[in-house]
């Protein structure tokens, strides 16, 4: 039996990187919500990080993630060590970890630099939220 001033969380089963993708070669963690327009959305973060210099395929590994469907992270960044971790339209407790952010805002946390910011789709037709991750993207690999 749960008191009341008990917490209670729930932990995810499957892997955040269970379907990830890419070469790695530069570290770079991409998380992103599962959108129906994905192959769209690829091709817009394929832009973003080649203007950042990197390379989609080889330089990152993505992974998409269904928006609501909690993911166990900690593990995989004990295994992969990720040098920056960019999540686009995720929480940080849909990735099982406890932290409260503020998007478009860098910030260092288990040895990465982490980047939070709107969902891909959201992001592309708006001039102002671009330009909030492009100045961020510069503080970070720039």
């Amino acid at each position: 039996m749960l008191l009341s001033n008990e917490l209670l969380f729930l932990t995810a089963e499957k892997p955040a990187l269970a379907e990830a993708s890419g070469g790695f070669a530069k570290q770079v963690l991409v998380l992103a919500m599962a959108e129906p327009n994905s192959a769209a959305n690829r091709e817009f973060l394929a832009k973003v990080l080649a203007a950042a210099q990197l390379n989609l395929a080889q330089d990152t590994l993505l992974a998409e993630i269904p928006a609501g469907e909690p993911r166990a992270l900690a593990p995989e960044l004990q295994e992969r060590q990720p040098k920056q971790v960019l999540v686009f339209g995720l929480s940080p407790a849909q990735l099982g970890l406890s932290i409260e952010v503020q998007a478009y805002h860098p910030f260092k946390f288990y040895g990465s630099t982490w980047l939070f910011a709107d969902p891909l789709s959201t992001l592309e037709p708006d001039k102002t939220k671009k330009t909030q991750l492009w100045t961020a993207l510069k503080q970070i690999f720039l």
